[in-house]
């Protein structure tokens, strides 16, 4: 019995910690835990002028928003993943189905499910809050969709590294989104790091819009710098990400890279 036991432990073992992403999924997210609370603690010490109520509608804003970013790009990864999981890549790869047309599809996927999921969400908190995402105005769009086309990004990074190293990086799909959390700046300023952290949080547009959304919200005005730099970041990493999943999925189609693909597929099937 025990050695039945060591052996099902060394297998266990060898699939958590076999692989760099899953190492990242276990040692990361305590990590993430005490630096995101620790500067979110910092931020409201610093400005104890803010009133209660204020504080509470910028966590929910930044909740709800975040959420956006989150479901788009599981929505996008998990709707790819599904090919997978369902044995179907090999048959799309046959079809004339071209790179831009799944591109589309998983976009607009995403787009659907994040919109399904949240609804529900904004009015249990509009219900028993009293809150009103809506107060964002015009800029709640902007938010929006600039949320959403970073979980886009992402989405297909992640759908791109599963395509060439295989199925130990799913993993990512739910990490990376954690891995960013910190340098986002969802509940607190980019002021509130330190140095070195704010040299790689004002690279991200997450950064950015969160500091727009606590603008509208605590000084009622914006700074159009925020959404120029908005715009600029997302379009080129989104431009980036589409490349590189196009790069990715054309290589599984190439006939000289026939075998490479059968190894990926072979994980699932």
């Amino acid at each position: 019995m025990l050695l039945r036991i060591l052996a099902l432990l060394e297998r266990y073992k060898n699939i958590s910690f076999g692989s760099l992403p899953r190492l990242i999924s276990i040692f990361y997210w305590p990590s993430v835990q005490i630096l995101f609370w620790g500067f979110f603690t910092n931020f409201l010490i610093l400005n104890d002028t803010i009133q209660t109520w204020s504080v509470v509608n910028i966590i929910l804003s930044a909740v709800i928003l975040w959420d956006v970013l989150f479901r788009g790009q599981l929505g996008l990864s998990i709707s790819f993943f599904e090919e997978l999981w369902s044995r179907n890549l090999c048959n799309l790869f046959i079809t004339p189905i071209r790179n831009y047309e799944l591109a589309i599809s998983l976009i607009l996927i995403s787009l659907l499910r994040t919109i399904v999921g949240l609804t529900p969400a904004i009015f249990l908190a509009n219900y028993f809050f009293e809150f009103h995402l809506f107060e964002l105005g015009f800029y709640l769009i902007f938010f929006f969709f600039n949320l959403i086309i970073v979980g886009w990004t992402i989405g297909f990074i992640v759908s791109g590294l599963v395509l060439r190293y295989g199925h130990s990086f799913e993993e990512l799909a739910w990490a990376i989104i954690f891995i960013l959390l910190p340098f986002a700046c969802v509940y607190y300023p980019v002021s509130s790091l330190p140095e070195i952290m704010q040299i790689i949080a004002v690279t991200l547009p997450t950064s950015h819009i969160f500091e727009a959304m606590r603008q509208i919200l605590l000084e009622n005005k914006i700074d159009f710098v925020l959404l120029k730099r908005i715009i600029i970041l997302n379009f080129f990493y989104f431009s980036l990400s589409i490349f590189f999943f196009h790069i990715h999925d054309k290589n599984c189609k190439n006939k000289r890279n026939f075998n490479e693909s059968r190894r990926v597929i072979k994980f699932y099937t």
